[in-house]
């Protein structure tokens, strides 16, 4: 009888850990932390400047936070986009880091949410063979599919950035899944 009111204890108290960050939260106030994978879709808009050669996107990494004010929803992201190509001077690849900012204006109905909006991308460093890239930003329009497991505030969340920044003839997008949890 013992162990069971011990299992019991055991039980209540990893619940209440779970939950007491959300008696503290504000109403329309979220924080939170993500991370997961993308993969990077380069688009060729000028083929004259890579005639002969190919390119292909790859899957890096990302991980931040994201902070909600109601409807809104900021993220800080570290994000990597991997880009391969292979030309007559043999394959090369390049994976850049950037720092993401998706602004997302989030509707929805139980735990299956949407959000749609925009998002900008620092440069801020790269690791490559022997691509001449330029580092510039790249900016677009993103949409989210989020799952929600409500009482623990546990999300899968599915994101596209379409990028509207052309470099050296190629637009680049991604598509992501994320992990993440909100702790207010």
């Amino acid at each position: 009888m013992l162990q069971i009111k011990k299992s019991l204890l055991a039980v209540v108290a990893f619940a209440a850990t779970l939950s007491a960050p959300n008696a503290f939260a504000l109403p329309g106030f979220s924080l939170g932390v993500m991370g997961g994978a993308s993969m990077s879709a380069p688009k060729v808009s000028d083929p004259t400047q890579w005639a002969g050669s190919t390119i292909s996107g790859g899957t890096g990494l990302s991980a931040g936070a994201s902070l909600g004010l109601g409807r809104l929803e900021v993220s800080a992201l570290y994000s990597q986009m991997k880009t391969k190509y292979a030309s007559g001077g043999g394959p090369s690849s390049l994976t850049e880091n950037y720092l993401e900012i998706p602004v997302l204006l989030r509707m929805g109905v139980g735990p299956i949410g949407l959000g749609l909006g925009g998002f900008y991308s620092m440069f801020l460093s790269s690791i490559g063979g022997d691509i001449n890239d330029s580092g510039s930003p790249n900016y677009g329009a993103t949409a989210s599919v989020r799952l929600t497991i409500p009482v623990i505030d546990i999300f899968v969340d599915g994101r596209y950035n379409l990028g509207l920044k052309e470099d050296g003839g190629v637009k680049i997008s991604t598509l992501g899944a994320y992990v993440g949890f909100n702790f207010l």
